[in-house]
């Protein structure tokens, strides 16, 4: 069985994400789309409406922050084993 590197109790992707924009650099993201897709780039914002707080990424993409499975290779702790 492998082990990844999971998010602690006390933080969120919420916060790698806003570092990642304040340093402008580039994230990898793994994304739960009714399957996995990864998807990387520079992060133009983050957003807040009624569907969720959501980054947009420079050319565009919009993710929901709820659908982000992993960040730069940490993993939210239901996807820490395989």
């Amino acid at each position: 069985m492998d082990s990844r590197i999971t998010l602690q109790v006390d933080t969120s992707f919420l916060e790698i994400l806003e570092s990642c924009l304040q340093q402008e650099a580039k994230v990898h993201l793994l994304i739960d789309e009714n399957g996995l897709v990864r998807m990387e780039g520079l992060i133009d914002g983050i957003y807040k409406d009624a569907s969720g707080t959501y980054i947009e990424l420079k050319e565009g993409r919009r993710v929901v922050i709820s659908t982000i499975v992993a960040v730069n290779g940490i993993f939210r702790p239901e996807y820490g084993e395989c």
